[in-house]
């Protein structure tokens, strides 16, 4: 993984920053006391030049990804109370702010690549009621059990993936931890906290994921809900472009058994390898031209893998066929 990251810091270093945006929330027009969860099927929300995508099911009534909200009850559990932060308003006392289901899958795409500060999370009042009391009707657990020393956890996960849909970071945040030997240590998280996601470096799509120590055959049992607000990144321009003199790698033989060979160019500065699901396969620093020899396909099966070099001037690539 080490060499995977001196890998993305230099295609990160192809483009440059823009000045940080922010969404906040407060540019959706809400009514007190209300939300919009996508039922006019516009797909997702805008907010600071950034787009939220949520599905919403006609059929049902149902809702999943980002929905925005100034709900402010802290006190009424179930599902009918699904749009309240329990903070009970946004960050800082604003009104605004976003809730989110996520649905055993969520991503963000961005039309250019984006480097992301982070943003600040809480949990809903449905879910963080539901970890503290226990689901009414026995579905999800109360969160440490009955003499609170079970293990309890929810835990959110985001990672990014660059133009190449490579793995950049993964970043966890806790937004209930029942895990210390110490029981008065549990905590469910009932403010504002800052998530910081500059590990992530410079993606084109941002994932959200979730975990629980609370599960069933249907997966998760606690509630799959948290909010955020005050999402922050820059928008990145790319400085250049595919090098037109390189873009046709020699790579030989291709197809490959096992070993093969690739002319690396003078200006070459970092080399990877992936397979048909973007996963890296290999990947090396470069330091001037040379006929390099990679053997990183012994043991793997035949298919399709997609070799990438990187230059001070471009990016230029070669699909490689092991038999």
């Amino acid at each position: 993984m080490k060499k995977f990251y001196l890998m993305a810091g230099l295609w990160a270093a192809l483009f440059s920053a823009k000045a940080q945006q922010l969404a906040t929330f407060d540019d959706a027009e809400l009514q007190p006391g209300s939300f919009y969860n996508g039922s006019d099927g516009a797909g997702g929300i805008n907010s600071g030049g950034f787009w939220f995508p949520n599905d919403y099911n006609f059929e049902y009534g149902s809702w999943s990804g980002f929905a925005v909200s100034n709900m402010k009850d802290t006190v009424t559990a179930g599902y009918e109370n699904q749009y309240s932060a329990i903070t009970g308003g946004g960050s800082a006392l604003s009104e605004n702010y976003a809730v989110v289901y996520w649905p055993g899958a969520l991503k963000m795409e961005f039309d250019t690549a984006v480097e992301i500060t982070g943003f600040e999370v809480t949990n809903s009042t449905y879910a963080y009621l539901n970890m503290r009391d226990g689901d009414s009707n026995g579905f999800s657990k109360k969160f440490g059990g009955v003499d609170g020393t079970d293990p309890d956890f929810l835990k959110l996960l985001v990672w990014g993936t660059d133009a190449w849909d490579n793995l950049t970071d993964t970043v966890a945040f806790f937004l209930a931890d029942f895990q210390f030997e110490d029981s008065n240590e549990d905590y469910i998280v009932n403010s504002w906290e800052w998530v910081n996601l500059s590990s992530l470096g410079a993606v084109k799509k941002l994932h959200f994921g979730m975990e629980s120590s609370d599960t069933g055959d249907w997966g998760i049992n606690t509630p799959t809900y948290f909010c955020i607000d005050n999402f922050t990144a820059a928008k990145l321009t790319q400085a250049v472009n595919v090098n037109e003199t390189t873009r046709e790698l020699k790579v030989f033989p291709n197809p490959v058994t096992d070993v093969f060979f690739v002319d690396v160019p003078e200006n070459a500065r970092a080399l990877t390898l992936t397979d048909n699901a973007g996963k890296l396969v290999f990947s090396r620093q470069l330091h001037g031209g040379a006929k390099l020899q990679i053997d990183a396909l012994r043991g793997f099966p035949s298919g399709i893998y997609f070799l990438k070099v990187i230059s001070e001037e471009g990016w230029s690539g070669r699909k490689v066929i092991k038999k």
